[in-house]
């Protein structure tokens, strides 16, 4: 291309390397986490750690910065709108059950996603190189099966699920794209900064409106617990909460040396970044959820693996170890019985029934029916988004991952599925990022117990795994 040429492109003429829209630093105005002013010299020393700038400058001033500007945006507005769905307690309307202001602004976003992703399949080798990796044709695979399903999807939910499928695949192809055209570090930090903006209206509600922004559940047919909710059910709030915290330390502690690292060094974007983590934190905290606290856990032991190594790791391995012993002891002197008495497991119960440990809050039956809906359609399932409409209201969900995609879009889709999860096990939690390893592990242990990701609109933890599984590719190797 000319340096005349006045028409934008998505790519260089080196396929090897970023595409040139991937960055412009006349952007990083829109970037809280960019590392324009790093302090420790990484940018000095690194080569790769951004994408070069060029190709898009050939084209025209400040036509890269637009671009970036743009799909910067989308991802924020995408994390903060995608989330919200109204919820004060099990009696609810699902958001995409009716067309109202804020599902007419999903949707808006949906179709500027799907458009740039096209687009860019269309003028970006990186993003095409993204999306023939492995991972982007597992990807590719899942959505064309819960776009074909769709069309078998029941009555009452076709038109749902069939747009619940094509938002999917949109949002796929945009990810690639983000991902091509910010690189990892600027899509972190719009995926971090909208969320951000997600769970301060959370909180805004949960303090300010309590009737709005609290979520009543019940623990037994006279009792209740008070519990975050008002822009979605607890539950959902809190993996999206724990996502933040677990990448703003992927973030404040990770790589700057590679294509695909995502750490950050200056001052005052570490600063930022604590205080975000800080509100994360408290949100999953003020959501009572259990699951997200637990597998938050695990994905954080995984993201600091090679920091436990030594006598530093086996220290705290001990410390943890005896801090567990250390609680059970407590407990057991504090209510003078044994640590699985009946006024111990009150203490980590929400209803003091064992049985809430036992069947996982009730988990098991929910398996149980959901199990006895798919084997009547195992092959097309019921459509994206069905669930909610087809099992008991008490249900909501499946709660387990493998069994929403199958419950969704059949065996097929879930044998998919299965392979996807098999590669975020062997290549992913083992990688050498930690956001890579992190998030992939997060969707490994919460999809045990809850549907985790792909909804009818994808939040923050859907993007965050699509992402991780691309990412590798951007360094030119078929696996992390």
């Amino acid at each position: 291309m000319s340096s005349s040429s006045s028409q934008p492109t998505f790519s260089s003429t080196d396929p090897s390397v970023p595409d040139a829209v991937v960055v412009s630093h006349d952007a990083t105005a829109a970037d809280a986490f960019s590392d324009d002013n790093d302090q420790d010299g990484d940018r000095d020393r690194i080569g790769e750690s951004e994408p070069p700038s060029f190709g898009v400058a050939e084209s025209g001033p400040g036509s890269g910065g637009l671009v970036t500007t743009i799909v910067f945006a989308v991802v924020m507005l995408a994390m903060f709108i995608n989330p919200i769905e109204p919820k004060t307690s099990a009696e609810f309307d699902r958001a995409t059950s009716s067309l109202n202001v804020l599902t007419l602004a999903k949707l808006a976003l949906a179709a500027a996603a799907t458009g740039l992703g096209g687009i860019a399949v269309l003028l970006s080798p990186r993003t095409r190189q993204l999306l023939g990796s492995l991972p982007g044709i597992g990807l590719l695979t899942l959505g064309g099966l819960f776009c074909i399903t769709s069309l078998f999807a029941i009555e009452s939910n076709a038109m749902i699920s069939r747009a619940s499928a094509m938002i999917f695949v949109g949002y796929l192809l945009f990810t690639a794209m983000a991902l091509a055209t910010l690189g990892p570090r600027k899509l972190l930090a719009a995926i971090v900064a909208g969320t951000s903006m997600y769970m301060l209206v959370t909180w805004g509600l949960f303090v300010l409106v309590p009737e709005m922004g609290t979520f009543e559940e019940y623990i037994s047919a006279t009792e209740t617990v008070r519990r975050m909710g008002g822009t979605g059910h607890p539950n959902n709030i809190a993996k999206t909460a724990i996502a933040i915290v677990l990448v703003g330390v992927a973030m404040h502690l990770g790589r700057t040396d590679t294509l695909v690292s995502v750490g950050v060094r200056g001052p005052w974007q570490r600063l930022v970044l604590i205080a975000i983590m800080i509100l994360a934190a408290a949100t999953v905290v003020a959501t009572l959820s259990r699951t997200a606290m637990l597998a938050g856990i695990a994905a954080g032991g995984i993201l600091l693996i090679d920091r436990l190594y030594g006598r530093g790791g086996l220290a705290l391995g001990i410390l943890g170890i005896a801090s567990a012993a250390s609680l059970v002891l407590a407990i057991s002197l504090f209510t003078g019985e044994g640590p699985f008495s009946e006024s111990a497991v009150s203490a980590v119960t929400k209803s003091g029934d064992v049985e809430e440990l036992t069947s996982l809050t009730g988990r098991t039956t929910i398996w149980e029916e959901a199990i006895g809906f798919i084997v009547k359609r195992p092959l097309t399932g019921y459509g994206m988004d069905s669930a909610a409409s087809v099992m008991s209201r008490e249900a909501t969900g499946t709660h387990n991952l493998l069994l929403h995609v199958t419950f969704s879009a059949g065996v097929v889709a879930c044998s998919v599925m299965v392979l996807m999860l098999g590669w975020s096990l062997v290549f992913g939690a083992t990688s050498s990022y930690e956001w890579i390893r992190t998030v992939l592990t997060y969707v490994l242990v919460s999809g045990l117990v809850e549907d985790t990701i792909i909804e009818s609109f994808p939040t923050t933890l859907t993007v965050l795994w699509m992402a991780a599984l691309l990412a590798p590719a951007l360094a030119g190797r078929p696996k992390p």
